[in-house]
C-alpha cells in the first residue's frame, strides 16, 4: 500500500488537523546554491536531538525533493523540516513554482530516472502534494525514535 496522500488547497496545519511543530530549517533556495553535502550538514544540525537514522532518512528525502523540484519543478522556492511537538514526526516541504503533480515511476526525461519518490515513499511514512496559486510544494513525513529507544523498523 503506498504512503501517498493528496492534500489541497495548500495546508495550513500538517494537513491532518494538527500543527506541523516546530520549524527547524528554512532555506529559500533562490539565494542559495547548495551542494548535497551542505544540505546533509544544514539537515544533522536541525535534526540534532533525532536519531541518526531519522536525520540520515530526513536529508535523503530532502536531496530527492529538492532534485526533483530542479529537474520537474520550475526552480525550488523553499525548503522546510518541521519536527512535531505533538506526535514523533518530522515533515520535510520543498515548494516549487510549477503546478505539475509529481507521479512516481515517471519521469518526462526518460531512461532510467524516475524512481526518486519511489524512494521517498519506501522512507517516509506518508507524502503527498500540496498545489495552490503559485505552484506546489511536495511534503513527506518520517517517524522519529522515542529517546532512549531501540532500532525503528527498517524503511
Amino acid at each position: 500500500m503506498s504512503a501517498v496522500e493528496q492534500v489541497g488547497p495548500e495546508a495550513r496545519g500538517d494537513g491532518r488537523g494538527g500543527e506541523r511543530g516546530r520549524l527547524v530549517l528554512s532555506m529559500d533556495l533562490r539565494a542559495w546554491r547548495t551542494t548535497s553535502q551542505e544540505l546533509r550538514r544544514w539537515v544533522r544540525a536541525a535534526l540534532y536531538r533525532e536519531d541518526e537514522d531519522c536525520a540520515e532518512k530526513a536529508w535523503l528525502v530532502l536531496a530527492e525533493l529538492t532534485a526533483n523540484a530542479h529537474g520537474h519543478g520550475r526552480s525550488p522556492v523553499g525548503v522546510r523540516v518541521w519536527r512535531s511537538t505533538a506526535s514523533s514526526t518530522v515533515r520535510i516541504e520543498v515548494e516549487d513554482a510549477c503546478r505539475e503533480l509529481p507521479v512516481p515511476g515517471v519521469s518526462r526525461w526518460g531512461g532510467t530516472r524516475g524512481f526518486g519518490l519511489i524512494l521517498v515513499d519506501g522512507l517516509a511514512h506518508r507524502w503527498g502534494v500540496d498545489v495552490h496559486s503559485t505552484g506546489k510544494t511536495v511534503w513527506a513525513e518520517l517517524v522519529r525514535r522515542a529517546a532512549g529507544a531501540g532500532p525503528g523498523p527498517v524503511g
